[in-house]
């Protein structure tokens, strides 16, 4: 019987129909529709209410419109706000008219909950109901209706929200901040009004609403606010300046480069360096002697954007005597991007070392490990700019080592290092199928992409166009080489496709020098031999747009429709290298990973046994049953080189609808998402494992607080089970540690396995250089063996998955361990995974590995079978069960 099958008997019993229908909304099986759609007619309020959100989550809107549209005339509110929060998640037109009827009920949260419904279905046909809305008796109501209408986007709202300025504060807020939104100038004058308010909060949204029309007539407005007395408005002024270019502003944030507030010269300097105008270098290099760290950083941050070269000795003179890591590390990535940028000579003239080179070779043994990774990157790119991509590589493979395993750059620099190294191998006239490479780069920039948001990388794009042009010296027959000529240019156009409008131009001398070369060779319709001849002479150019890639930041790529469309014709024309016909040798396919057996002369590690429940005695004729919990918990993972507030709305926004949030406080979460409103607590994961009987219930890494150890004691203790948790990493004595806790029933202590690789702290928690200081990794590392009634087992924590998986076929082997357990709060490569199905298939034993609910892949490998889980998904929540059976120790000497 499968996992479902089990499940949908259970809602035969009123006991444990209502955890059974949850569960359900978790399985995300379009098949469920028909099981679950009568529960909408249950007796009992709760269960109609849960039935509501599993069937939204299973996303068959056509199918199940209609019987939640019947749902709004519950009795019960809950259903009712359910019904409605569904059908605006929906998005349905269908939606609309039933929803404009409940505008009339009489509960003010179920109107609250239909206008915001109605804004996110943004049918136009709500607006004048919405408008009529705004007149509500309830303060929510009007603000929502107020959110609603801004959704919608029709001018026709303007007139009647500008009304709602006259309302409350909480009324007066979410309409100044809405009006915003419409980008028509006559919300000019009456949010003019606004800005001599006496509240300092109506001074800020108002400029912050007017600031997004971009429009001259604010500027004189948003410059006297760069003086208020309220720091919060001096910013929202400063913002709403920054996407406007005239001399005036410049000027005005030059003069505040030494305003005696340090939080003004901060918003300063990066508006300064937004704006980019060179009138503002000498005044940020005077600021690199702020007396506040904050502000040198982000004059340094703002210096390396302006790319000018006089800003180069000030830097270098500030990097070897200022004593923050954070303004050194600023510094380090500054002069790479000016100094790299100069192409002192550039890639056909002859070189001139930079003078950053010698300080910054000397940084990459600064004791802040974020100074020397970024030290490594700015070497890199000035052997770019000069043509040493050998050195380049070295620098990148320096930067990679130097980076922490959960920071994108470190799979970027990984993907460059070797992407650098193809260059020189090309360059020198060594062609062959770099498969292997290749593909090794673009499941580097995919972790990387995956890591903040599904990004796209432009140096992507360079590399499957250095691919081609490799390929066309393999040609084999003038069939093969026309198909990769016409492809290289293909690949050329979309590279200049996918870069902002205004970076293209970067590209332009390139494309015109390819452009003759290919027009030469169509003339002349030279044999093979000698077109390959022609090809050669392009090496410099393509090397020249490799430079010039690489100078680049990973952007983040927002295109337009028309432009997607015509990327998206472009890439169908190109070809892949498997598409065409070849006479060369064939490519040999990835063979399997295999797991290198450490001998025990040649182990690095230390064993430690510990009894965890010995006394405690199972039903050995029974099979354990195990419980692998995967849910939408964990520490909140942010990168060093973007602001907390940017890496926070993008969390936001790929949970929630981040224009509502921006406007009302209010997170609305997307359909995509919907599944997380209903998630279950560490507590309630606890009461479904009860309900199931489960022996062994295994939490993933940094995912439960220490303070509630002692609550899961009593749940062990009163219904004897066992419980695995990756504790959130925990301070004791001045250090920080990532511990596993195991936790028995009875247990007179607390047993636990320590992560043995370094730990990363959340920045809100510790610094990077305190990070460096305080937590080490344990060398040689220790392996806690754990005696249990239910078996021998170890456990892995995150890194160490990655580091010690190696050493586990001896430890299996030498301690008779009968599973393993792994448990990581991150992304894990394919070529890990595969190392972990490769334990499994050598052990002869199961390898339990559990992830937290954003990054995926909890499940059970076994011997010699592909793991099949419903939880290998990113963001989602669940429950994988397995039947743990270990044989009797007679067994195991017949074995």
């Amino acid at each position: 019987m499968t996992e479902i099958q089990s499940l949908l008997k259970q809602l035969d019993s009123e006991e444990t129909r209502l955890l059974t229908i949850k569960r359900l909304g978790m399985v995300y099986d379009p098949n469920l529709v028909d099981h679950l759609v009568k529960y909408l007619l249950d007796k009992n309020g709760k269960i109609r209410e849960a039935t509501i959100f599993a069937l939204s989550a299973l996303g068959e809107v056509d199918t199940i419109i209609d019987p939640i549209i019947n749902c709004l005339g519950d009795e019960v509110k809950e259903v009712q706000i359910a019904a409605i929060k569904t059908l605006g998640e929906f998005r349905s037109i269908r939606g609309t008219k039933p929803l404009i009827k409940m505008l009339n009920n009489s509960d003010n949260d179920v109107r609250a909950a239909t206008v915001v419904a109605l804004g996110l279905i943004e049918d136009k046909n709500s607006l004048f109901p919405l408008i009529d809305a705004l007149e509500d008796k309830d303060e929510e109501v009007k603000i929502n209706a107020i959110m609603a209408l801004g959704q919608i986007g029709d001018q026709r709202a303007i007139d009647p929200i500008i009304e709602c300025l006259k309302g409350s504060f909480p009324v007066q807020q979410m309409a100044i901040l809405t009006l915003g939104k419409f980008g028509d100038k006559k919300i000019i004058s009456p949010l003019k009004k606004l800005l001599s308010s006496p509240n300092p909060k109506i001074r800020q949204y108002a400029i912050m609403s007017l600031g997004s029309l971009k429009n001259s007539k604010i500027i004189e407005y948003a410059i006297r606010l760069l003086d208020d007395e309220d720091p919060s408005v001096q910013r929202a002024a400063a913002s709403s300046l920054m996407g406007l270019h005239d001399q005036q502003i410049v000027t005005s944030f030059i003069d505040r480069l030494k305003d005696s507030n340090p939080e003004i010269r901060q918003t300063a300097c990066k508006a300064l360096g937004n704006l980019k105008d060179e009138s503002a270098v000498m005044g940020l290099i005077e600021t690199l002697k702020d007396i506040e760290p904050e502000v040198r950083e982000q004059a340094a941050h703002s210096l390396g954007i302006l790319g000018d070269t006089s800003a180069t000795k000030p830097l270098i003179s500030q990097l070897k005597k200022d004593n923050d890591p954070k303004v050194r590390a600023t510094i380090a990535l500054a002069l790479g991007k000016i100094e790299g940028q100069a192409s002192h000579g550039g890639l056909s003239k002859k070189f001139s070392v930079s003078s950053a080179i010698r300080p910054l070779s000397k940084a990459l043994s600064d004791p802040d490990l974020k100074v020397r990774a970024n030290s490594a990157e700015s070497l890199a790119k000035i052997s770019i700019s000069g043509g040493s991509f050998k050195k380049a590589q070295s620098y990148y493979e320096k930067a990679a080592a130097e980076s922490l395993t959960w920071d994108y750059h470190q799979s970027i620099y990984q993907a460059c290092a070797i992407g650098c190294g193809l260059i020189e191998s090309i360059s020198k006239g060594i062609y062959k199928d770099y498969v292997a490479e290749f593909d090794l780069i673009y499941e580097n920039l995919e972790l990387s992409a995956k890591m903040i948001g599904n990004q796209t990388f432009l140096s992507y794009n360079y590399w499957k166009l250095l691919q081609v042009f490799n390929s066309i010296f393999l040609s084999k027959t003038k069939e093969q080489f026309i198909q990769y000529y016409r492809d290289f240019g293909l690949q050329l156009l979309l590279l200049a496709k996918k870069l902002p409008e205004e970076s293209r131009e970067i590209l332009n001398e390139s494309q015109d020098k390819l452009n003759e070369k290919f027009t030469m060779i169509d003339k002349r319709g030279l044999p093979l031999e000698q077109s390959i001849a022609e090809m050669e002479k392009l090496k410099e150019e393509v090397n020249e747009i490799a430079n010039k890639i690489l100078q680049l930041e990973p952007l983040e790529l927002r295109m337009e429709e028309k432009t997607k469309k015509s990327v998206k014709a472009i890439e169908s024309l190109i070809s892949t290298v498997d598409d065409i016909v070849s006479d060369s040798e064939p490519t040999l396919n990835d063979s399997p990973i295999t797991i290198r057996i450490t001998s025990k002369k040649e182990r690095n590690f230390n064993l430690e046994e510990v009894d965890f429940g010995t006394s405690i005695s199972l039903d050995h004729n029974k099979p354990t049953p195990i419980a692998l919990i995967q849910l939408q918990k964990g520490i909140k993972r942010e990168s060093y080189v973007q602001e907390p507030r940017d890496l926070w709305e993008k969390s936001v926004q790929r949970y929630y609808d981040y224009n509502i949030y921006r406007h009302s406080r209010i997170l609305q979460f997307t359909k995509e998402s919907i599944q997380m409103r209903a998630k279950p607590k560490i507590i309630g994961y606890l009461d479904d494992m009860i309900y199931e009987s489960k022996k062994l219930v295994i939490f993933p890494e940094n995912s439960v607080p220490y303070s509630y150890l002692d609550k899961l004691q009593q749940f062990a203790d009163r219904f004897n089970f066992f419980i695995i948790a990756g504790i959130e990493t925990m301070a004791e004595k001045g250090s920080y540690f990532n511990r596993a806790y195991l936790i028995g029933p009875l247990l007179e202590r607390f047993s636990f396995q320590q992560k043995n690789s370094q730990t990363v702290l959340p920045p809100s928690e510790k610094s990077i250089s305190e990070w460096r200081e305080n937590i080490e990794p344990t060398i040689p590392p220790v392996f806690k063996i754990f005696n249990s009634p239910f078996g021998k087992f170890l456990i892995l924590i995150g890194q160490d998955i990655v580091e010690n998986l190696q050493y586990l076929p001896f430890i299996f082997r030498e301690k008779s361990l009968d599973f393993a357990i792994l448990l990581n709060n991150g992304y894990l490569h394919d070529s890990t995974l595969k190392d972990i199905q490769n334990l499994a298939n050598e052990t002869k034993k199961p390898i339990f590995l559990v992830n937290t609910g954003q990054f995926g892949g909890t499940g059970i490998y076994l011997p010699n079978q592909t793991m099949d889980s419903l939880l290998q998904n990113e963001f989602t929540e669940g429950i994988a069960s397995y039947e743990l059976e270990i044989p009797e120790e007679e067994d195991l000497e017949l074995l």
